[in-house]
């Protein structure tokens, strides 16, 4: 018997999210938007909202990996039992600081134990059960500057092609392509995008990128 994938209920999801901020955003300039971006959400704001639609059946497990032994800690921060689905959630925010430095919300390490523990539970047996979202404001010029996908030290690094490959919804202009060059390729938006780590993985691995170019919001489901 055919059962909904953790996909199907998450792309509806997601798409729902993003007109609520299309519709709450409407005629904000680039810098007004990420003021809220900044000020006003957190991941938790996030969290509830992809949460919201599947009602008494969700139970919040963010933060409760603070309470408890590494050995125990809690990889997920949606678990929605009557489905078996099991969902970890990102929201990505870039400070700039008053002398105009950047730096990524998270570190890499931070997003690599999530992508480490998707691909650990899909190899598992527990592909269409296991996802791991990522949402973000579209309110800065390059979406290196959300996620550190440059390698080594300076101001604009070269692309760390390891860390690039988690991405197949970005692209590139040029070579050798600088981190804060990245584009978002919205021509594959909607689309089953295999990811194809650098690495011993040979799991199947599936990417999601839901956005268009006037959207005040964007998100990556992996699954």
């Amino acid at each position: 018997m055919y059962m909904p994938t953790v996909d199907q209920y998450l792309v509806a999801d997601c798409l729902f999210i993003i007109d609520e901020f299309n519709i709450l955003y409407r005629g904000y300039k680039r810098d007004e938007l990420k003021k809220e971006a900044d000020e006003r959400f957190n991941e938790m704001d996030i969290t509830v909202r992809v949460g919201y639609p599947f009602k008494q059946t969700v139970h919040y497990t963010a933060g409760e990996s603070n309470r408890l032994k590494k050995a125990q800690k809690i990889n997920h921060d949606l678990y929605i039992e009557q489905r078996d689905f099991k969902i970890e959630i990102k929201y990505l925010k870039n400070w700039v600081s008053s002398s105009d430095t950047r730096s990524a919300s998270k570190t890499w390490g931070v997003f690599q134990q999530d992508f480490d523990w998707l691909m650990d539970e899909i190899d598992a047996g527990n592909k269409n059960k296991v996802a791991f979202v990522i949402g973000w404001f579209n309110c800065v010029e390059s979406f290196s500057q959300l996620i550190q996908l440059g390698k080594g030290g300076g101001a604009y690094p070269l692309v760390d092609e390891r860390k690039l490959s988690y991405f197949p919804f970005l692209k590139r202009d040029k070579e050798p392509t600088i981190a804060k060059d990245l584009r978002y390729n919205y021509a594959n938006a909607y689309r089953v995008l295999p990811v194809n780590p650098i690495s011993a993985r040979i799991g199947d691995y599936n990417c999601m990128f839901l956005g268009n170019p006037q959207d005040s919001f964007h998100f990556a489901i992996y699954y």
